[in-house]
């Protein structure tokens, strides 16, 4: 991946693609340290996002309630599962001027992400 650490990303969205006909917006994430690199980051989320011992929603509504790692935001309604290989993590980073956002995507692979 390119070095973005100069960027400031405002929020990750976790689209679920690997198992679905069309791209489900599911959750964003608001990383607590947001000059870092997207590797780093797509591997938080990723990690977060895994039902291991528990539902990674209920976790992430944990976060919301605490500071400790960053703050999810869940898509209403929408269906959720572990993140798999094939889904999207779409880094949002802060266009300079503060209008809007540069978004790159990546995409979960069997090793790593893969930039889309």
């Amino acid at each position: 991946m390119s070095n973005f650490s100069k960027y400031k990303i405002e929020q990750v969205r976790l689209i679920h693609f690997a198992f679905e006909e069309e791209r489900d917006h599911v959750a964003s994430y608001v990383p607590e340290t947001p000059f870092t690199d997207p590797d780093t980051i797509c591997e938080k989320v990723f990690h977060l996002t895994q039902n291991l011992d528990e539902s990674w929603v209920e976790n992430a509504k944990e976060s919301i309630r605490s500071d400790d790692t960053g703050k999810f935001t869940m898509c209403p309604g929408v269906e959720t599962r572990s993140t798999s290989v094939g889904d999207i993590m779409q880094v949002c980073y802060a266009k300079p001027g503060g209008n809007g956002f540069m978004e790159v995507e990546y995409e979960v692979a069997n090793v790593g992400f893969n930039r889309i």
